[in-house]
């Protein structure tokens, strides 16, 4: 029987795929007037996808990371109290991948387009 691949790691990759796909087509110069015409996306539009995907990405990392880190911190501290500070920090730390998804994306949207 053929072994089920994880939801998770199916979003991940496609996340992955696509912030390689957006992400420099946002970082692209801009074009002369005369093949502006041919472009199918706009520079803004490819910016606000490749900010949302850094953003999207960032935040699933972090749901992930304290999901899993809080729920092992609950459970070292119900065995031994006095490890709860640890576990809340080691619970924060998974936050601090949202806020650098924030700044991915702010500093994307950032450029000029």
């Amino acid at each position: 029987m053929r072994p089920q691949i994880p939801l998770w790691i199916i979003l991940y990759a496609l996340l992955i795929t696509l912030s390689f796909i957006f992400t420099p087509l946002a970082a692209a110069e801009e074009q002369p007037a005369a093949a502006e015409a041919q472009t199918t996306l706009q520079p803004s539009i490819v910016k606000f996808l490749s900010a949302a995907i850094a953003f999207v990405a960032a935040a699933m990392g972090a749901g992930w990371a304290v999901s899993k880190a809080g729920a092992a911190g609950l459970a070292a501290s119900a065995e031994r109290p006095e490890i709860r500070t640890t576990a809340i920090i080691i619970a924060a730390l998974g936050e601090a991948i949202a806020i650098y998804g924030i700044v991915i994306a702010i500093l994307i949207l950032g450029q000029p387009t």
